[in-house]
């Protein structure tokens, strides 16, 4: 196998190289002197070189979830499609948060320009729509208790300047996410828009979405909170990663019933971080927040950490929420990726579970435990169907928005309700 070797810039600071060797085998070495952010909380910064087992965690969570789509990437570059290091070779300038990746010739100019927003028409962005749909079967009663199982969610990123939506070229940040929902699953980007604008209503720090229609293409508009704007206005990169990553989990092991992660795992790392109680409580308060809106699919890779110098780690804003109430399927047979207290089963979480919760992480270490735990779930299961009435009649002229509040609105009230009843 050929060798490749590439630099690794983390919010626009070269941090240190990325090769795979002859053998196929992947390593990682940061710069000597380097001193910003991690590449990764399970890839401190030290002058050790990691190895393939450490780094495919972290590289693997770079790319797309769905193997269609890193299929089709490498017919694109015509490369193999999971070679982590040959498809960042490829695609490696725009990752999800701060860091890229380039050949060692490419460094200077990859600093150094600012890259080009080429303004794209309502009917280009409307082609692009349309070419990644499919949903002619989507269905109310659903496939998959966990719908992101085939990585469904087609999906691409432009850039928003000056109004405009814009194509990024060369190294030109993206700003926003279109999503045209999860295929097989009747209105499931309306459902995510929804699902979001009510965590935002309800005080759950969520990341900022639209819903519009380009011609007769609806997407799902998500800003990106992994971007900054400076003083100058320039788009800046801030670095992340998922909880997968952190953890060092495969994404292929994102859930819980896979060998994934847990809610202990998370807390138990969020307890080291430097803002250890405030991120430990507004993960429980997501957490919560999918339990009771039904979120089936709130598993590791669905939570994320902003990444900053010396040790600051922040939770991220909350993205990526629908719920499984409006799919039938769903509705008798989800779980919640993530138990609570050991109970992943929609409205059985009471008293009990939460007290096993809140012993399930060092809670009591910085002053919390299941009062407050208790208090979360009780303003969250009061507040969710206010807001979620707020939204839906605040979008109310949204196409197909009448009909998804029909099977949608119920079902989360009744689990709402039957929480409380519990606690």
């Amino acid at each position: 196998m050929a060798e490749l070797s590439l630099r690794t810039i983390i919010c626009g600071t070269p941090a240190g190289t990325l090769w795979q060797d002859a053998q196929g085998l992947v390593h990682f070495k940061y710069d000597e002197g380097y001193h910003g952010a991690p590449l990764s909380l399970a890839l401190p910064i030290c002058n050790r070189t990691y190895h393939q087992q450490a780094l495919l965690p972290f590289l693997f969570g770079l790319l797309p979830d769905s193997e269609h789509q890193r299929k089709a990437i490498a017919r694109d570059f015509g490369i193999i499609p999971n070679n982590p290091v040959t498809m960042l070779d490829c695609i490696g300038l725009d990752c999800q948060g701060g860091v890229q990746f380039c050949r060692e010739e490419r460094v200077d100019d990859v600093l150094a320009r600012t890259g080009e927003y080429r303004p794209l028409t309502d009917h280009e962005i409307a082609l692009r729509l349309k070419a990644i749909r499919s949903d002619d079967e989507a269905t109310w009663v659903g496939e998959e208790e966990n719908w992101s199982l085939g990585g469904n969610q087609g999906k691409f990123a432009l850039g928003l300047r000056d109004g405009a939506w814009c194509s990024c070229i060369g190294s030109a940040p993206t700003t926003h996410i279109f999503k045209i929902g999860v295929v097989g699953f009747k209105l499931q980007a309306l459902n995510e828009f929804v699902c979001m604008k009510t965590a935002e209503r309800a005080g759950v720090p969520t990341a900022h979405v639209d819903y519009r229609l380009f011609e007769d293409e609806p997407a799902l508009i998500v800003e990106r909170y992994d971007r900054t704007i400076g003083e100058d206005g320039t788009i800046l990169r801030a670095h992340q990663e998922d909880l997968c990553q952190a953890l060092g989990v495969m994404p292929f092991q994102k859930y819980t019933a896979d060998g994934g992660p847990a809610a202990r795992d998370v807390l138990t790392l969020l307890g080291t971080t430097p803002a250890a109680r405030l991120n430990m409580l507004l993960f429980t308060l997501m957490l919560f927040f999918n339990y009771l809106i039904g979120g089936t699919d709130a598993h590791a890779k669905n939570y994320s950490l902003l990444l900053g110098t010396e040790h600051n780690v922040a939770l991220a804003r909350m993205y990526d929420v629908a719920s499984g109430f409006a799919y039938d399927r769903l509705r008798r047979h989800g779980r919640l990726a993530m138990a609570i207290g050991g109970e992943n089963r929609f409205g059985r979480v009471g008293s009990g579970a939460l007290e096993r919760y809140a012993q399930s992480g060092p809670f009591e270490q910085f002053g919390l435990g299941v009062a407050s735990c208790r208090a979360l779930m009780m303003d969250l299961a009061q507040e969710i169907p206010i807001s979620l009435a707020e939204i839906f009649d605040e979008y109310a002229a949204i196409p197909g928005m009448g009909e998804l509040r029909e099977r949608l609105e119920p079902p989360i009230i009744e689990n709402c309700e039957r929480t409380l009843e519990l606690l």
